[in-house]
């Protein structure tokens, strides 16, 4: 009772009294409580959902499906597959989207074995390199012979196109190339220009929507093995690039089917969502490092191309991509390239049946992006969605030996093999990357010429008997993985030829611009040239209308009476 009335006589006496408490609180259970208060901290930051699973059982939550209610895709194929109608459980020491995604980066424990190389010359000159594992390989069957494959080899090849900055040595690659060719199909990776130890053999750079490289492969490959059914698989930003391809084409794919795995969707909705927090700043930085890393290895072209000081100095992804990206594909402005280029703009052209897998939880490529109402429009196409998974991580079982996204993949194509609704190709109808349908108002500028972001002159593209690109690619034959060397390749045939047009033209710049231009156009499609002349004739009937009127009125008024006296 004292003590009460002390302290409500003089207040100091209640601080000297919390002061003397406060000592003798013993430290450790200060510890125990500044621990506490991190372990809430970077449960939250870390957005972990361990308690969430321990509450539910550790059951997993059901994966979400969006489809067209008459999809011929979801009802004779998805339907069939039980793995996603099932649930997904992270790993519960992994129990976060960030440890799950840096994991798999850092350890991944991928699968251990060895690739077959084979060099792939691309039309303008390009080098790169597809990384090929065979079902032999993996089978245990003794292959005879060096060759990555017989001619009239009827097993399905499944061709994966890596993220950004990714080859086919990356932990996530290794996982859904092994687990593949263990299901009996034959895989290829086909790496990024730049990447996989090869150098840079043209002026040509891959980027989000350079879908060239792409659409050269699978030609090659259906041309070669024409046998064999064609399946591709993308992933991250190879997922962007993989729906951008298959809208710009559309019907005339060689294409049997496709699976897009945690896709970006939309480039200015991503580019903005990982500047935003400060966990997703550091995914920002890390994807920079790594692009300029990229740029370092191939800094003669990027110095004599790009802004090489910009490159240096950039801080986000978006600062490479202005002083970079841009440049050399270029593009008028940073959000031009990300809404040229982004697959959500493509993927009601989609023509194949097609699985998209993506996380709620993608620290990367955000949920926000994803085009539930596109995707539910289009009949061909499936899209799975699960609470938890990360960024092309989704690790299961205590050992995390294997991705949950791996599996379903594999067994939806798998299921796909054995159906009647694998996609045919229709060269009827073609939607190329040029189809004024994929053409926006900013295609009809200067940059008329761009191929999805990789420039040529204006006036060089193949006309009418000349050789076609088919006959510049080749492949090399096979080589180890382990060997870097690169052949020199072939000199670009994207030669600019302005002064011919200059001569052509009698020195005339403008006319020479407009006679490409008109080129260009007549290009497009065969009816193009009828439209221009029906809008010749349809803008010059008035003034036609208007001499002939004024020729019959004159020689009217010199018919009339009395008009030859005066």
């Amino acid at each position: 009772m004292d003590c009460s009335d002390a302290i409500l006589e003089s207040p100091a006496a209640a601080y000297e009294l919390l002061l003397k408490s406060a000592i003798a609180i013993p430290l450790s259970h200060y510890l125990a409580a500044a621990l506490f208060s991190i372990i809430v901290f970077l449960y939250n930051f870390l957005e972990f959902h361990f308690f969430h699973d321990f509450l539910t059982g550790f059951r997993g939550a059901p994966i979400s499906l969006t489809y067209n209610s008459s999809s011929e895709i979801y009802h004779g194929v998805v339907s069939k597959c039980p793995t996603l109608h099932g649930r997904y459980l992270a790993t519960p020491w992994l129990s976060s989207p960030h440890i799950q995604t840096s994991f798999l980066n850092f350890f991944g424990r991928p699968p251990v074995f060895t690739y077959r190389r084979q060099m792939f010359h691309a039309s303008d000159g390009g080098t790169f390199a597809l990384d090929w594992l065979l079902h032999s390989d993996v089978s245990g069957v003794a292959v005879q012979n060096d060759n990555v494959l017989a001619k009239d080899d009827a097993t399905p090849i499944v061709i994966i196109i890596p993220g950004l900055t990714s080859d086919s040595a990356s932990p996530y690659m290794k996982h859904i190339v092994f687990g593949t060719a263990k299901n009996g199909l034959n895989v290829v990776v086909s790496n990024h220009r730049g990447l996989g130890g090869v150098s840079i053999t043209s002026d040509c750079f891959y980027n989000a929507g350079w879908t060239e490289d792409v659409r050269e492969v699978i030609n090659h490959l259906h041309k070669e093995y024409s046998a064999a059914p064609l399946f591709v698989v993308g992933t991250s930003i190879g997922a962007n690039i993989l729906v951008k391809y298959l809208g710009e084409d559309g019907e005339n794919v060689p294409i049997a089917g496709a699976a897009a795995v945690c896709s970006p969707w939309d480039l200015l909705i991503s580019s903005r969502f990982i500047s935003r927090r400060p966990i997703q700043k550091l995914y920002d930085r890390a994807l920079t490092i790594g692009l300029q890393g990229y740029a370092q290895l191939h800094e003669t072209r990027y110095t004599r191309l790009a802004n090489w000081d910009g490159i240096i100095k950039s801080r986000t992804v978006r600062d490479f991509d202005t002083h970079a990206t841009c440049l050399v594909g270029k593009y008028e402005t940073v959000d031009t390239f990300y809404r040229r280029c982004s697959g959500s703009a493509f993927i009601g052209q989609v023509s194949v049946p097609l699985l998209c897998i993506s996380a709620l939880d993608d620290p990367v490529c955000t949920k926000e992006a994803i085009p539930w109402d596109e995707c539910r429009a289009n009949k061909n196409v499936v899209l799975a969605t699960s609470l938890h998974g990360g960024h092309l991580a989704f690790f299961e079982g205590i050992t995390v030996s294997r991705l949950w996204w791996v599996r379903a993949v594999n067994e939806f194509l798998g299921v796909l093999l054995s159906s009647p609704y694998m996609h045919k190709q229709n060269k009827a109808e073609s939607a190329g990357p040029h189809s004024p349908l994929m053409q926006t108002s900013i295609d009809q500028g200067p940059y008329l010429n761009l191929t999805d972001g990789m420039v040529a002159a204006m006036g060089n593209e193949h006309i009418d008997g000349e050789e076609t690109p088919e006959n510049h690619s080749q492949t090399d034959q096979t080589v180890p993985v382990t060997d870097n060397h690169v052949s020199s390749g072939r000199k670009s045939h994207f030669a600019t030829n302005d002064a011919q047009s200059s001569e052509d033209d009698g020195g005339s710049k403008g006319s020479g611009i407009i006679q490409r231009c008109l080129h260009q156009l007549s290009r497009q499609s065969n009816k193009s040239i009828w439209l221009l002349a029906y809008i010749a004739i349809m803008s010059s009937w008035p003034l036609a209308g208007a001499a002939l009127r004024y020729l019959h009125r004159k020689k009217l008024m010199k018919s009339l009476p009395g008009r030859g006296s005066k």
